[in-house]
């Protein structure tokens, strides 16, 4: 009777422990779960800022792209960029067609991948030609908290294909024809807490453009310039921003772009709201489309909506 009251309470501690013990792995495994999908890991980071006394400088701008242009704010690892961007018809249409918002819009749809802490890469679609974009962004240099390295320059190579109906184009558009390329370099620096700026060398190439094409010269296959924006901070979640491109392609109907706008941060999400003299919504046809003029109020509202989500890393 001993023997078997022995034994029972050897059992009963035996399955004690292995509960214990399968709590505690699951414990684990769980934490280590959440570790990979949650976007706050503050022992991590700590370890982190241990490992390097002079860490890079973070939130230079709020979001991977300012108003249009590519910015230095590289995607950690794991890290998805998810983009709905928006532009409307001319203001200057007035209140009958709601000044540009019947007219119809512009969109553009992207998601970019940050595959470390200084590549991602990423698609995009955009109704304008619908044309489909690959593109990839690589930090050659990251700003330094230290201020030894001044500012963060980025790489952002693009190519892009026209895939809209043009059989009534001849000769016929072949897939070579429908090609276009673009490269940018971002160089940014956040002067503070409130201010930072961008300078962006660009150049975009249609292997083949004319009339059919949104293009400003249906004659000029290669354009170039070099894009200026600034945001300003005027609370902590909400900045005034500004982009500008000027028109260096020695084209005639090529005109400057012009762009001012709010950047509103809320959690996970920015909402960026701004007049801009272009329709376009990527490189080669911000280059090469065919710009308003300002005076005129040849512009347009636009919007965009930027998501970032952790998923790994």
């Amino acid at each position: 009777m001993k023997a078997s009251k022995r034994t029972g309470i050897a059992s009963t501690v035996t399955a004690s422990f292995a509960s214990i013990a399968a709590s505690l792995a699951l414990t684990l495994i769980l934490s280590s779960t959440l570790a990979l999908i949650t976007p706050d890991q503050a022992s991590a980071q700590l370890a982190r800022e241990r490992a390097n006394p002079n860490p890079p400088v973070s939130l230079t701008f709020m979001a991977p792209k300012h108003i249009n242009l590519y910015t230095t704010e590289a995607l950690a690892a794991g890290e998805l960029h998810y983009s709905i961007m928006h532009t409307f018809g001319e203001v200057r249409s007035g209140i009958e067609d709601l000044w540009g918002m019947d007219n119809g819009a512009n969109i553009r749809l992207s998601i970019e991948y940050g595959f470390t802490d200084r590549l991602s890469a990423g698609f995009g679609r955009a109704s304008t030609g619908k044309m489909i974009d690959l593109y990839a962004r690589y930090a050659l240099v990251r700003q330094t908290t230290s201020g030894s390295t001044p500012v963060s320059v980025s790489l952002v190579p693009t190519l892009g294909i026209t895939t809209t109906s043009l059989d009534f184009v001849e000769p016929s558009y072949d897939l070579r024809d429908r090609l276009n390329f673009g490269l940018s370099l971002p160089v940014s620096r956040k002067m503070n807490d409130r201010l930072s700026l961008l300078i962006s060398p660009m150049i975009a190439h249609f292997n083949r453009v004319g009339t059919e094409l949104p293009v400003a010269d249906g004659t000029v296959n290669t354009y170039a310039t070099v894009a200026l924006g600034g945001r300003y901070k005027i609370s902590p979640s909400t900045a005034l921003s500004l982009q500008t491109l000027p028109a260096l392609t020695d084209s005639e109907p090529l005109k400057p772009n012009f762009a001012l706008g709010i950047d509103i941060e809320t959690g996970g999400h920015v909402f960026q709201i701004f007049f801009t003299t272009s329709e376009a919504l990527n490189d080669p046809y911000l280059l090469a489309g065919r710009n308003g003029n300002l005076l005129d109020r040849e512009f347009r509202i636009g919007f965009n909506v930027n998501r970032l989500f952790r998923i790994g890393g």
